[in-house]
């Protein structure tokens, strides 16, 4: 990394805002991100390109309902945690090339999963990466949950951390993970888990 071309691309508020945004979700779709942070697409793309250009993010296409569409995330570089570098080629081996609105999520999970074992994916940058293809997917009617079946306001859903189904707050469990960690899982999860 550059420490001359970081500070440089730190040096505005926005783009500091839009890499703690990252840090925190670490994968999102452009889309996304230009809601949440309230910016036009130019001025997304003005504000990435630094970051892009000091090794801080970086950017995967990816064709999401006959639409291209951008992925952006952190790099390993940025991240003051002992997780491995989230990369292009592990995203593209869970995602593929193209996704369709209908997104099996038991392929996506088992794609996931298989990338997490193989130690390539940490577990929650494999939930970020489901949760961003799944909230593209809840833009349109599907934003059900898949335990109680109803549909829900996308607000109200979240991705089980076992098995990466939407789960609405009611059905879903916080399981303590560690003492500053709580993990949401389903019903199904719950009782595999747990009898």
């Amino acid at each position: 990394m550059d420490l001359a071309k970081a500070s440089k691309a730190l040096s505005n508020p926005t783009r500091v805002r839009l890499l703690e945004y990252l840090l925190e979700k670490r994968i999102m779709n452009k889309g996304d991100l230009m809601s949440e942070l309230g910016l036009e697409r130019a001025a997304l793309d003005h504000h990435l390109k630094p970051l892009i250009n000091a090794g801080l993010v970086q950017t995967i296409d990816v064709i999401i309902d006959r639409v291209r569409n951008c992925l952006c995330f952190p790099l390993f570089s940025v991240t003051i945690t002992s997780k491995q570098e989230l990369s292009p080629e592990v995203v593209r081996d869970v995602i593929g090339d193209e996704i369709e609105s209908d997104i099996n999520h038991d392929e996506i999970q088992a794609k996931a999963q298989r990338e997490v074992t193989a130690g390539n994916l940490h577990q929650e940058d494999a939930v970020a990466i489901v949760r961003t293809l799944f909230e593209h997917r809840g833009r349109g009617t599907k934003n059900m949950c898949s335990v109680c079946g109803r549909i829900k306001r996308m607000i109200d859903l979240s991705l089980c951390n076992q098995c990466f189904r939407p789960v609405c707050s009611t059905c879903g469990r916080r399981i303590k993970k560690d003492k500053d960690m709580m993990e949401l899982l389903c019903d199904r999860c719950v009782s595999q888990l747990f009898g």
